[in-house]
């Protein structure tokens, strides 16, 4: 019986088995270097040695005016033909000469990684020049799961070629014949266009024939295709969906269902992406992608795929070390960490505990109090601007009346652990930790909510405000505000009594503070003893007529404003029904009415002033 007989092709088409599989039973086994230490992802060190061997068989195929695809199974390569290829070797490697496949079993220099496994990881990583990629393939490509070199495609090609030249008159040589024994044909066409780019490569003088047959085979399959497209379609749409991105997930588990994968796979889904698209997914047969590509589903999971590499790419870029949200975090982390050590201790205490919840909650305040306003808004710019990027803090009530606060997916958070151990545990402690059980305010909350002003407002109080107030002043009331202010500050910062510190000042800001103690508490003896102080800002003379005494108690001469309207006061007296000039050569003029308000857009006894206030001459 010939070894291409319908027969053995209908029980390959009847139990699933390829054509390549089933001539296999009868056709000669082809011996092939294995890959066997290829790690199972891209790995940039076997990637990069492939390369190297790739670039040198490139440059000799130039020097010998020949390419990958015009070499022939038996050719004996050698260091006198293939210089640079031999360089790349181990000394002397190809000095007698060896055929590509036991070349491929050679080791790289400097190095125990075997050239079959480097070129493995070229086509699995798929990121080096398309050329080079190209070579690779041609050389060591996967089938059916199994990576195959060289010899045994040469031989798989020869093989579907005869089978062509043999079944082409009788089953291939038009659409109805093609439709009528559609199983064989799709079978046979699967293999020929993974092997028929070998045609060249040494085959036998049948395949060549059956090479002569392949175009209009392969128009033949495009008519069915056309004929029969929305089924195609629907298949390849299938195989499509159903095709594992990484590990078991598949296009649907990723595009549709959106389960979550870790941003670190990106590289995964790129080269799935690339592999779709250059028809190298072994469970996508229905259809050429290119044949497909437009229809509205494939549209659809490609774009979603792309999408989810893009969302991956700036989940990285997010949670990156060098993010500047993550940089000025890192810097107030140890008091976060603190803070969250004093509120795990408050959370174990009992309601028969109160003076030690009395401790517990004083020194959660103490900690609070040590963050600065910039601490408090680099915490919370990490928080929006990083962290509310891949989770939210959703509060439940749960049925016993008390709260739960849970994180819950945002915009990338599928990329990351459901838990967020990507940030910082303590700050999760405290987004996540409500301060009263019936109550769904969190820790970090009433951190926030901490007017981070306390300490800078307390610090600026004792030593900026009262700047320029001296013993010699007579005192205003607004100087009068400032030095109590002043003498308050002092004495909730309490940095000179038993050592304390409860607010954190630093070495600089405890002498800032303590270089003004002695005049604040003497301004503030003085204001006590004496008692008298000078109104400042508006003081109303009655009928109309008002002063106006500036916060070191001198009467000015110049614009106030106050409100929405400008008044002019001259020597403290507020101006009404005048002209006022805006230098001494009059460049500008101004009116005032009765109530001292500067007129502006508006006619007065004939005069036209413009939207400044300015008279329109």
């Amino acid at each position: 019986m010939n070894k291409y007989s319908s027969k053995a092709v209908k029980t390959a088409a009847t139990v699933g088995m390829s054509l390549a599989m089933v001539l296999s039973n009868a056709a000669p086994v082809f011996a092939a270097t294995a890959v066997t230490d290829a790690p199972a992802f891209c790995d940039s060190s076997y990637e990069s040695a492939g390369i190297a061997v790739l670039e040198a068989l490139d440059s000799d195929f130039t020097s010998n005016i020949t390419s990958v695809k015009e070499i022939k199974k038996a050719d004996k390569f050698t260091a006198d033909d293939y210089p640079e290829l031999a360089s790349v070797l181990k000394t002397d490697a190809i000095k007698t000469g060896l055929t590509i496949d036991e070349i491929l079993a050679l080791e790289i220099k400097g190095s125990t990684i075997k050239v079959v496994d480097a070129l493995s990881q070229v086509v699995s990583c798929n990121r080096a020049d398309e050329d080079l990629v190209a070579i690779a393939k041609h050389l060591v490509r996967k089938i059916s799961g199994n990576w195959t070199t060289f010899e045994t495609l040469v031989g798989n090609a020869e093989t579907a070629l005869e089978a062509l030249n043999s079944g082409y008159a009788d089953k291939y040589s038009s659409l109805a014949k093609v439709t009528e024994n559609y199983s064989e044909a799709k079978a046979l066409y699967d293999e020929l266009t993974t092997y028929v780019d070998y045609v060249d490569n040494g085959v036998s003088a049948d395949a060549k024939a059956g090479y002569k047959n392949w175009d209009n085979f392969k128009g033949f399959m495009k008519d069915y295709d056309e004929v029969h497209e929305g089924s195609t379609l629907k298949t390849y749409i299938k195989q499509l969906e159903q095709a594992k991105v990484y590990g078991n997930q598949t296009v649907l588990d990723l595009v549709s269902k959106e389960d979550a994968i870790s941003y670190k796979r990106v590289k995964n889904v790129e080269t799935f992406i690339k592999n779709v698209k250059s028809n190298d997914i072994d469970t996508i047969t229905a259809a050429k992608y290119n044949s497909v590509k437009d229809a509205d589903e494939v549209v659809e999971y490609m774009d979603g795929l792309q999408a989810i590499v893009d969302e991956m790419k700036e989940a990285k870029d997010l949670l990156d070390g060098s993010n500047e949200a993550k940089k000025a975090y890192d810097d107030v982390a140890d008091k976060v960490e603190a803070l969250k050590g004093y509120v795990e201790t408050r959370k174990t205490l009992s309601s028969k505990d109160q003076d030690d919840i009395d401790k517990a909650d004083d020194d959660i305040e103490v900690a609070m109090n040590k963050f600065t306003n910039a601490d408090l808004e680099a915490i919370q710019t990490y928080v929006e601007d990083v962290i509310n990027e891949f989770k939210t803090v959703k509060a439940r009530k749960l049925s016993s009346g008390n709260y739960a606060l849970t994180l819950e997916n945002a915009t990338y958070g599928r990329y990351i652990s459901a838990e967020g151990t990507e940030f910082d545990a303590n700050l999760i402690y405290l987004l996540t930790t409500t301060v009263a059980k019936d109550e769904e305010e969190s820790y970090y909350d009433v951190l926030i909510a901490n007017d981070a002003s306390t300490k800078d407002t307390l610090i600026k109080a004792a030593t900026t405000d009262v700047k320029g107030i001296t013993l010699g002043t007579n005192l205003t009331s607004a100087q009068a505000a400032k030095i109590v202010a002043a003498k308050n500050a002092l004495d909730e910062l309490d940095i000179d009594t038993d050592g304390k510190n409860p607010y954190g000042l630093t070495a600089k800001e405890r002498r800032s503070v303590n270089n003004n103690r002695t005049l604040i508490e003497t301004l503030y003896f003085k204001l006590i003893m004496n008692g008298t102080v000078t109104q400042s800002g508006w003081v109303d003379k009655g009928n109309g007529d008002w002063d106006y005494i500036a916060e070191d108690g001198s009467r000015p001469s110049k614009w106030v404003a106050s409100g929405a309207n400008w008044y002019y006061v001259k020597n403290g007296t507020m101006l009404r029904n005048s002209w006022i000039a805006s230098d001494a050569q009059g460049t500008r003029w101004y009116y005032v009415d009765d109530n001292g308000v500067m007129v502006s857009n508006t006619t007065v006894n004939g005069y036209t002033f413009n939207s400044y206030g300015v008279w329109v001459k």
